[in-house]
């Protein structure tokens, strides 16, 4: 039996190992970059998800503010309480119940309108005329004011009659709420029309 010896030169040898060797160092360095950018996609998810979570926490404020308004005007204001253009402890004349009319007829949410929410003589807060409990975990207490509509007409179910007064008497309410979350770069702005009869 014939055996075939193979020689190798020692230049191949030093040229095969430099060869694997850059090409291993390539393959770690993608390795590296695939690694950091799903790093970076990791980060965003989570700001996303902290950012969605204050909101919805902002929003449960919000509806909480509400409810929270709804029992102030059951429990505390009638339809001759006393209700100012300048929203005075939170309670409003609409802009387009006021003589004369403003230049812009705006809800009280906007700043540039001229309504301030930091302004705590213009807002009622969340538990100030309920004793309801203190909000864990806000950035700060939801606030909310009650602008009065007017009086209703005829309830469910009554017909209208031209020179006649409705049966029941009751006054319309737009309660504006606003929360924040637990940032106070997260906010949130809720409305509901509250009847009483």
């Amino acid at each position: 039996m014939k055996v075939t010896q193979f020689h190798r030169h020692p230049g191949s040898v030093r040229a095969q190992r430099g060869l694997s060797l850059i090409t291993t160092l390539l393959f770690m360095v993608a390795a590296l970059v695939l690694g950091v950018s799903v790093m970076g996609v990791s980060v965003m998810q989570e700001r996303i998800i902290g950012n969605t979570r204050d909101r919805d926490f902002a929003l449960q404020a919000a509806e909480a503010a509400l409810r929270d308004a709804e029992q102030d005007v059951s429990l505390n204001i009638r339809s001759d309480t006393a209700f100012s253009a300048t929203c005075v402890t939170g309670l409003c004349i609409p802009p387009t119940q006021r003589s004369p009319l403003p230049a812009t007829a705006a809800l009280p949410v906007d700043k540039q309108a001229g309504f301030d929410w930091a302004n705590a003589a213009n807002v009622r807060t969340y538990g100030q005329f309920t004793a309801a409990a203190a909000l864990p975990g806000v950035w700060q207490a939801p606030a909310y004011v009650v602008e009065k509509l007017g009086n209703l007409g005829s309830g469910s179910g009554e017909s209208a009659v031209i020179g006649s007064e409705a049966n029941t008497s009751g006054t319309g309410y737009r309660v504006t709420a606003r929360a924040t979350g637990a940032r106070a770069e997260t906010l949130v702005f809720l409305q509901s029309i509250y009847a009483t009869r």
